[in-house]
């Protein structure tokens, strides 16, 4: 009885901050921004859901579970080739849009040169990897289809970055989540796919071809002012850093998924993988306002505004939660409902939907820490916890996997995502001098 209490009072308290934010002009300019990015990300999220859902009803299981395992190795490759350069993009153009250009090139080209060297080996490896590592000999023929989708989607998440950094908020979720996810979907509807490695082709296709959009697309929306230079070091500096971070973030994320791999069956790899896309549906307003707030604070924390740096967290903080709390309990209710949409052989995921969607809600309720840090020029502390938390995330997928299955690794990735958000807040408090979990003060 007491625990309920509590927590109808924290909400209270919750809702009352909210309520008198929104009397304040700046706070009106976040939620109207917010806003706007939020009903675009929305449809990025439906984007990606729809993709899933599609993907595992159109293949099924077994030949989904292949492709969502491969995308997952595709992920970390893309993210290990654009160098760190993806907030370094963000932080750099949105402090001044006149070396925009200079730092779009710089890391276009830093990030074509690795993706390629990185996509010709993953080709070169994917018979060695699928028969020698995996165990899955099926998977040769996707990962060769894939390769292409490394350099493709490395730079069309770069081309977003910058257009995140021009404040371009609703065209960089365009590129980054929505068009790729409805080119996977036309492309398997319209070619009739059934199998893991026709859908991996229409990805690198279609990936390059979005991130050729992108970059038109940032050429004709780049302010026609005086243009700036910037040097290779003062980038590398920044990025160098990030690098590790980017890389150990995404095995957080997919660590688990590439255990499962090894130690389970196609159709159970599915079943994380979907549970795993489905509980992110819980951070996604989260993703949406990061790409509002993420500018500002490196423009605020440059003019030494730490007042209202400090104010602007803690309100996209109460923001988020108010808004993804009432997604978090129905999928802690009806996981079965969700799961049950995806077909009949993806319902006995439901508990891991449960476990998956718990982790994604710490990630909410602690707030845009990650991206504080980064634009606060505080990479090394990132670097140093996702250090920890990377190293965590692998040793207990490896273990929770080989030792409870699928369930242990939607466990391990649980309390990875979990301990990164959580170490993020502790330096959040120790650099900048403020908690975004005590939205209260």
């Amino acid at each position: 009885m007491g625990e309920v209490i509590t927590i109808e009072l924290g909400l209270e308290m919750m809702l009352y901050r909210f309520r008198g934010m929104i009397a304040n002009v700046d706070t009106r300019e976040l939620l109207v921004h917010g806003g706007i990015a939020f009903l675009v990300r929305i449809l990025g999220a439906l984007a990606a859901f729809s993709a899933t859902f599609f993907i595992a009803r159109q293949l099924g299981a077994e030949e989904s579970g292949y492709y969502f395992l491969t995308y997952s190795i595709v992920a970390v490759l893309a993210a290990l080739s654009r160098g760190g350069l993806d907030n370094t993009v963000v932080r750099f153009i949105a402090a001044d849009t006149k070396q925009a250009l200079a730092v779009y090139n710089k890391s276009i080209l830093f990030g074509s040169a690795l993706s390629v060297s990185i996509a010709i080996f993953f080709y070169l490896l994917a018979d060695y990897l699928a028969n020698n590592v995996l165990s899955k000999p099926a998977l040769a023929p996707v990962f060769r289809s894939i390769s292409l989708g490394i350099p493709g989607l490395a730079l069309l998440t770069l081309g977003a970055n910058a257009l995140q950094g021009l404040r371009l908020v609703s065209w960089s979720i365009f590129v980054l989540n929505i068009a790729i996810n409805c080119c996977l979907v036309g492309g398997a509807y319209y070619f009739k796919i059934f199998q893991a490695q026709q859908l991996a082709l229409v990805f690198s296709v279609g990936s390059i071809l979005i991130a050729i959009s992108g970059g038109v697309l940032f050429y004709w929306k780049v302010p026609r002012s005086e243009k700036l230079g910037i040097s290779w070091s003062i980038i590398f500096t920044s990025c160098l850093p990030l690098w590790l971070v980017v890389v150990m973030g995404q095995l957080v994320q997919w660590s688990g998924q590439f255990f499962a791999g090894a130690y389970l069956s196609p159709d159970l790899v599915a079943q994380l993988a979907v549970a795993q896309r489905t509980a992110m549906l819980t951070s996604f307003v989260l993703i949406a306002i990061n790409l509002v707030v993420a500018p500002r604070f490196s423009a605020l924390y440059k003019t030494g505004a730490m007042g209202e740096l400090s104010s602007l967290a803690k309100k996209s903080v109460v923001l988020t939660s108010v808004i993804a709390f009432p997604i978090l309990i129905v999928m802690l209710f009806f996981p079965t409902l969700f799961m049950g949409l995806f077909g009949v052989e993806f319902e006995q995921g439901a508990s891991l939907l449960r476990i998956l969607v718990i982790g994604q809600f710490v990630n909410v309720i602690t707030g845009s820490v990650g991206f504080l840090l980064i634009m606060t020029g505080h990479e090394r502390d990132l670097r140093s916890i996702t250090l920890v938390s990377g190293t965590t995330a692998l040793i207990l997928a490896w273990v929770m996997t080989a030792n409870f299955g699928v369930f242990g690794a939607a466990i391990g990735t649980a309390i990875a995502v979990a301990t990164q958000n959580l170490l993020a807040v502790y330096f959040v408090k120790k650099r900048l001098g403020f908690n975004t979990l005590a939205v209260w003060r």
